[in-house]
């Protein structure tokens, strides 16, 4: 299993989209975290190219302003979504391996610069953890 957290600190550069997209194809990642997108949605047509034509399954969490963000993926050939669940600083995903069956959770996080919401961020992150059943992976940025 491969994959990539990054604080992209933007995606309105096209050199930030060619870099995803030949890191998920020249290293076959199985899932791709971007913190920090500053979009409010992602197109299809956007995702497709990030892919490189790859079948991934997204979600975006929107930026507040002009921070925050997040797009969560997984290709679909290595990876079953069975629950996607967003918070307001997180996405989480349910997965299961297609090879063994393993059941685990992928959850990517962008935490509050912001003195007066970190603890609303802690609060939620510990909430989110709290009742998992499964192994989970938590990558992504705070900022204390």
């Amino acid at each position: 299993m491969k994959g990539i957290f990054w604080n992209s600190r933007g995606l309105s550069d096209l050199v930030k989209y060619r870099y995803i997209s030949e890191a998920l194809r020249d290293h076959n990642l199985d899932f791709l975290a971007v913190m920090e997108t500053g979009k409010q949605d992602m197109s299809k047509v956007n995702l497709a190219h990030l892919s490189g034509g790859a079948d991934f399954t997204w979600h975006c969490l929107p930026s507040r302003g002009r921070s925050g963000g997040i797009l969560l993926g997984v290709r679909v050939n290595a990876l079953d979504v069975s629950l996607i669940v967003e918070g307001e600083f997180y996405i989480k995903f349910h997965l299961c391996n297609r090879t063994d069956n393993f059941k685990w959770i992928l959850m990517a996080v962008y935490g509050p610069a912001q003195d007066e919401i970190k603890s609303a961020f802690l609060t939620e992150l510990v909430r989110a953890c709290q009742h998992n059943p499964l192994p989970t992976l938590i990558g992504g940025i705070s900022i204390f």
